[in-house]
């Protein structure tokens, strides 16, 4: 995946994570900081906020083990966004692999050979 694509991708999820915040905690209008151009002033009230819900203390709000070895991983996270995902083989080595969000429930990620391990999505 190309930077511009990995770019691309991040600002779409960010911008999914705001509407799904603003359906929980309220428009950012209404935060409390006078910087609202101060992203991290209201990241970090946002995320003091209690969610009811949501990600694990680890930060991984879904995993997915793959047992068996495989070419494509059809992960349905049933999260309502497109999540980032970090893949990991049955040895615990972060590898690469194409990963295409079919929807915001869920993602396919491709590898060039068949393999099994686990992917965590935040």
């Amino acid at each position: 995946m190309s930077l511009q694509s990995q770019l691309n991708s991040f600002v779409t999820r960010v911008a999914e994570m705001f509407q799904q915040i603003d359906s929980r905690t309220g428009p950012l209008a209404r935060l409390d900081t006078n910087a609202k151009s101060d992203l991290v002033t209201a990241i970090n009230e946002l995320a003091a906020r209690p969610s009811g819900g949501g990600a694990s203390s680890s930060g991984v709000a879904y995993q997915h083990n793959q047992p068996s070895a495989s070419n494509a991983w059809v992960v349905n996270h049933n999260l309502g966004f497109r999540p980032s995902v970090s893949i990991l083989d049955t040895g615990g080595n972060e590898i690469e692999a194409d990963v295409r969000h079919t929807s915001a429930n869920q993602l396919v990620i491709t590898f060039a050979i068949p393999l099994a391990g686990v992917a965590r999505l935040t």
